[in-house]
């Protein structure tokens, strides 16, 4: 099974911009622009089915965590070999923007990184270092539930197939569940499951701790950084 909650360590520590209304920003080349501190990077990115990936196809998700929320948005920018580069971009002030070359199973290559805020010249683009977490892989449920469902995200109304996931922890006498769901017609840019014959990107994630919902997704995303 697919690594889950790094995905946000996939948020810029893993993290993601609009296909919409994402624009390449002019810099006066008379202001004076700084360098960032680019955050490290998992070596490791949560989709392992990137091929099933076409150029300029965007997904956005909010995610919850503690409370706060997060917008982010990964844009598929080009193939290149068998790789993929990944634009994701964190919304808020500045902007946070990490363009990834991503091996098709998953393997982060190269990454650069940028900062756009609302006013003033974006930053330089700066190499932004990418290592292994180290993180232990996440233990299958104790006992998965599945059912078909719709599910509306944006404009668009998907056929999603739903998991309950129950994780168990006899030493300690605690168990919570999950609830996961997937779809065919969502890109597999953030995360992707086998389900039948068919590649499935995410769709929603609900965890005791954590949350993540996909807002919308299409195609002519515009890259950030050039």
């Amino acid at each position: 099974m697919k690594r889950l909650f790094p995905i946000l360590a996939l948020a810029l520590n893993g993290c993601f911009a609009c296909g919409t209304g994402s624009q390449v920003q002019d810099v006066d080349p008379d202001l004076k622009v700084y360098r960032p501190a680019a955050p490290p990077l998992d070596d490791r990115h949560p989709s392992a089915h990137l091929d099933r990936v076409t150029p300029g196809s965007w997904v956005r998700y909010r995610r919850t965590k503690d409370g706060e929320e997060t917008v982010i948005t990964l844009g598929a920018v080009k193939v290149e070999g068998e790789s993929v580069w990944i634009e994701v971009v964190e919304e808020g002030d500045p902007k946070r923007v990490s363009l990834r070359r991503v091996s098709f199973d998953g393997d982060v290559l190269a990454a650069r990184y940028r900062e756009i805020p609302e006013s003033g010249p974006a930053s330089e683009i700066a190499d932004q270092p990418v290592s292994s977490s180290g993180g232990a892989p996440r233990r299958p449920p104790s006992s998965r539930t599945e059912e078909n469902r719709k599910v509306q995200a944006g404009d668009k109304s998907l056929d999603v197939t739903v998991f309950r996931n129950l994780f168990r922890d006899e030493s300690l006498g605690r168990e919570h569940e999950e609830e996961e769901g997937w779809s065919a017609a969502v890109p597999p840019i953030l995360e992707s499951q086998e389900i039948g014959t068919a590649v499935n990107g995410l769709v929603f994630r609900k965890a005791p701790d954590e949350s993540i919902q996909l807002l919308d997704a299409g195609m002519g995303y515009t890259p950030l950084i050039r």
